[in-house]
C-alpha cells in the first residue's frame, strides 16, 4: 500500500509535535545540563554558566534532587536542609528509583515527581544537590574539579542563582 507524500510528512509533523509534549520537568532540567556541561567542559575549573529551569508549572514551587553515585536515604534528605513533610510524601514515591545507587536527578512538583538518569551521561555530581524553586528559576552550574568517574571527569556544583 502506497502512502502518499502529504499523509508521510503529517505523520512526520505529528509525532515531533507529540515528542516535545512528552518532555517533562527532570528531562528538561537534564537538557539544560548538557548544555552547561558542553559549554563548561573546555573551560577552567571555576567557570559558571546560568541555565534558566522552566518548569511544567510555572505558578507552582518545585524541588529538585540531583543525585549523586553514592545514593541519599531518608535521613540524609532531612539533614540536607529539606522539609520532613515533603521528604515523607517524596520517599515513598521514589521507591521504584533505586536511591542507594543514586545518580538520579528528580524534580517534585505538584505532588508529581519526574526523574531520568540521562544527565549521568556528562557529568558527576559528588554529592546530592537539593534545589528549591519557584516559576522560571536560574540556576547556576560551576564546574569545581575532576574526579573520577565512570561517565565523565567533570564534577558540577549546581547552586539556585
Amino acid at each position: 500500500m502506497k502512502l502518499s507524500k502529504s499523509f508521510m510528512i503529517a505523520m512526520i509533523i505529528i509525532s515531533s509535535i507529540s515528542c516535545s509534549f512528552l518532555r517533562d520537568n527532570a528531562v528538561n532540567l537534564a537538557y539544560d545540563l548538557e548544555a552547561a556541561s558542553k559549554t563548561l567542559k573546555p573551560l577552567k575549573i571555576g567557570s559558571e554558566y546560568v541555565i534558566n529551569f522552566e518548569p511544567a508549572d510555572t505558578e507552582a514551587p518545585f524541588t529538585i534532587l540531583i543525585l549523586s553515585e553514592k545514593g541519599v536515604t531518608f535521613n540524609e534528605l532531612i539533614e540536607k536542609g529539606l522539609d520532613p513533610l515533603l521528604v515523607e510524601d517524596l520517599f515513598p514515591q521514589l521507591s521504584y528509583i533505586d536511591l542507594k545507587n543514586g545518580a538520579t536527578s528528580v524534580v517534585y512538583q505538584n505532588g508529581t515527581i519526574s526523574f531520568t538518569t540521562y544527565y549521568r551521561r556528562f557529568v558527576d555530581v559528588a554529592t546530592t544537590q537539593i534545589i528549591n524553586g519557584k516559576g522560571n528559576t536560574d540556576i547556576l552550574v560551576k564546574t569545581i574539579g575532576v574526579a573520577p568517574g565512570n561517565l565523565s571527569n567533570e564534577v558540577l556544583l549546581i547552586e539556585l542563582h
